[in-house]
């Protein structure tokens, strides 16, 4: 079980450690549980987000808290970010649970890209005098290259994308009418990159994307509907022809008929 050692938290407070010194690990892993809810499911190093935590005790003892916390592997062994409830403990009783006030988490810029592990430790009181130290299981999460990062790899290859749907010169009005919505909405990231409203423009930049998507679609749609009517026009206008040929030659043939037919003698009287 890893100890939990406050140093850092988010006042940048230090716990004395001296304060759980000798500890005893009264309470087991297994009789406590965590919840942790992020504010956002994409995580970028660089950047804040906001974490709750909802503590739930399989204990039939009282507990009272004084420090919770969160431990990521980038930090260093004893490091921690949390809060600091020595000036206000918060009590949870037999097999209850309690929801701590979210915490702002910052990411690291040097965090690498990938799944980072972490968990949940907590210091306090079990009963009414036994020292707690208690960590969670660990858990993991996911972090992503930065939103800057991310707008501009996503912007280089919707351009990319906007210029190869143009140069296919779609037939499909509709197909051409998706490609001008996805060149407005990369316009639109452009611009909302410039105020650095990344979150924004990305969002901007998904949309182009799905637009040119749906564009896509449309011009196959339309290029398969068509190749499915060719052949039919091409029966219609042989009928056509035929018929008009046959009817040509009818009226030859009436024509034909008039001027070698017999005219009538007049008769003596």
């Amino acid at each position: 079980m890893k100890p939990f050692r406050p140093v850092l938290i988010v006042v940048c407070f230090s716990i004395i450690c001296a304060l759980f010194s000798g500890v005893v690990y009264a309470l087991d892993q297994d009789e406590a549980r965590v919840s942790v809810a992020w504010s956002s499911e994409t995580l970028y190093r660089g950047s804040s987000v906001i974490v709750n935590i909802l503590f739930i005790s399989d204990c039939a003892e009282e507990l009272t808290i004084y420090c919770v916390g969160l431990h990521f592997d980038w930090m260093a062994p004893d490091n921690f970010v949390g809060r600091d409830l020595s000036d206000a403990p918060v009590t949870i009783s037999s097999y209850g649970s309690y929801t701590f006030d979210p915490m702002t988490i910052s990411i690291p810029e040097t965090a690498s890209v990938g799944t980072h592990s972490y968990f949940v430790g907590i210091n306090g009181i079990q009963g009414e005098s036994t020292d707690l130290i208690w960590d969670s299981q660990t858990l993991m999460l996911l972090i992503q290259v930065s939103r800057k990062e991310a707008y501009n790899e996503l912007k280089t290859n919707v351009a990319s994308n906007i210029t190869e749907a143009v140069n296919a010169a779609y037939q499909s009005s509709e197909a051409q009418s998706l490609i001008e919505q996805a060149e407005n909405a990369y316009a639109q990231a452009l611009s909302l990159a410039n105020e650095e409203k990344w979150e924004e423009a990305i969002s901007a930049l998904q949309d182009a994307s799905t637009y040119l998507e749906q564009a896509d679609v449309e011009e196959q749609n339309y290029i398969e509907a068509k190749s499915q009517q060719d052949p039919l026009l091409i029966i219609v206008g042989v009928v056509v022809v035929v018929v008009v040929a046959v009817l040509i030659i009818i009226l030859m043939v009436r024509r034909k008929r008039k001027q070698t037919a017999p005219v009538d003698q007049p008769t003596e009287t």
